[in-house]
């Protein structure tokens, strides 16, 4: 597809036929990111959980999904380093959270991913928490 095209197709700002904006696409990716990362286990279960996930969307062909994942993987894992760091990337994530529906996806996908090893991990759970009560603040 020429460039003219997918600018005309995937214009800045638009709902692609997945109901989600590519901001909140990239800030859910994060957020699974994060939870794949935050027990220090990661199982293959968690991993099929993205990718199952991502093959639902319209990721805009100019900035695709294989070259935003190390961003992401980066981001998330820089995350972990301090709680400042988790609160600011859950606000990042927050912001890029365009409708109820986009928030409720988030979070129904953290939850799955959480689960997808078959182990609770502490620091899975507090994240989703975390980010739950982040999203219910800014919808007030």
């Amino acid at each position: 597809m020429s460039s003219i095209l997918q600018k005309l197709i995937f214009q800045k700002g638009k709902t692609a036929s997945d109901g989600l904006m590519q901001p909140e696409r990239e800030a859910i990716v994060d957020a699974l990111h994060y939870c794949m990362y935050a027990d220090s286990s990661i199982a293959l279960a968690e991993t099929k959980v993205i990718a199952d996930w991502n093959e639902t969307l319209d990721w805009d062909p100019n900035h695709p999904f294989s070259t935003y994942e190390p961003r992401s993987i980066a981001a998330a894992r820089q995350a972990l380093e301090s709680q400042d760091a988790r609160m600011e990337f859950i606000l990042s994530i927050v912001r890029r959270m365009g409708s109820e529906k986009s928030s409720d996806t988030l979070l129904r996908l953290c939850r799955k991913l959480a689960d997808a090893d078959g182990k609770r991990s502490d620091g899975e759970w507090a994240f989703i928490e975390a980010l739950s009560n982040a999203l219910a603040t800014a919808k007030k």
